[in-house]
Order: structure tokens, then sequence, then C-alpha cells
């Protein structure tokens, strides 16, 4: 069985703009995501949705693939969650098993991942 964790991350936000990108003890928000995803047992494939550059760029310097850039109308706050999930999954068809994973749970570890 495989599974795929799915990371949205927007650039946009009207709460803290750019927080994506912003660093937290000293690496981007992302990265604390990327980062645990990395480590957990059940993962195959680590994927980040973004319409950002600097959010596809900081990503792939953790180690998680981004194979497509999301289109920026689906990456405005009007739009429901579910559909970042929907464009990657016609994008990378072939997943039953898709752990969404959102940037902004920094304390989140693998051992929660897994559990």
């Amino acid at each position: 069985m495989s599974l795929m964790a799915l990371i949205p991350a927007r650039g946009g936000s009207k709460g803290v703009p750019r927080k994506n990108v912003l660093e937290l003890c000293g690496k981007p928000l992302i990265a604390w995501t990327i980062e645990a995803a990395q480590k957990s047992n059940y993962i195959d494939r680590l994927i980040v949705s973004t319409e950002d550059e600097e959010i596809a760029d900081i990503s792939r310097s953790y180690g998680a693939e981004v194979p497509f850039i999301r289109p920026a109308e689906l990456a405005r706050d009007d739009i429901p969650g579910p559909e970042a999930l929907f464009h990657a999954l016609e994008q990378l068809p072939g997943y039953e098993n898709i752990l969404l994973l959102q940037p902004t749970s920094p304390l989140r570890t693998a051992e929660d991942i897994d559990g």
C-alpha cells in the first residue's frame, strides 16, 4: 500500500503574510512539516502543492518534491482546502492513500504522523 503525503502551502496569507517561508527557530515554517514527514515509516512520496516559487524552492531544498506548480486560482483564500488535494490527484493519479499535512503545525512529529 503506497502513501503520498501532500503539504498544501500557499504564498498568500491574510493573517500572517508569507507565513510558510518565515523562520521559526532557525528554519522556514514549512521545513518542520517536511522534516517530520521524511521521518515517517509509512510515507512513500512527499509532495508540496504551491503556486509560489519561493515556497517551491525552499521545499525542494529540504527534500520534498514539487512536481507541479498549483494554478494561482486554486491558491486564493476563498478556495476550499480540498481543491488543492483534488488538483494534486489530477496531476499525480494512482494514489489511493493520501495524507494531508498542513504546514502550520510545526510541532507535529513523525511519531504523530505514524500514529
